[in-house]
């Protein structure tokens, strides 16, 4: 008599295990899909500064500035001083041309 009331619960438990397991995938993958989506906004984005001066914010690595150019799947190529930066788009918080003066020369202190 108890033999059938351990299988019983490992069933109902294996199903309870798989049916919690089953929300965790479908809200990773919501997530998932909402990254990607908004990467190609990003990257649109991105492609109106190609060839300008501009200035990044990231995550981690705080500020980079250059020349853009080119976006490449989820990433950005910068030229600074002949040198090549590679930045992914899902560490930029923010993309924007580098602030000039009235000559057309990059102002030296950047307020915001």
């Amino acid at each position: 008599m108890s033999n059938w009331l351990i299988y019983y619960l490992l069933f109902i438990f294996v199903f309870w295990m798989l049916f919690s397991n089953r929300k965790q995938t479908e809200k990773y993958i919501e997530a998932k899909i909402k990254r990607r989506n908004g990467d190609k906004d990003m990257q649109e984005l991105a492609k109106r500064f190609i060839g300008k001066d501009v200035l990044i914010n990231t995550v981690a690595s705080g500020t980079i500035d250059g020349i853009l150019k080119e976006v490449v799947d989820n990433a950005v190529v910068i030229d600074r001083n002949g040198a090549e930066s590679v930045v992914n788009l899902d560490y930029v918080i923010r993309l924007r041309e580098y602030p000039t003066n009235k000559n057309g020369k990059r102002k030296t202190v950047i307020t915001d």
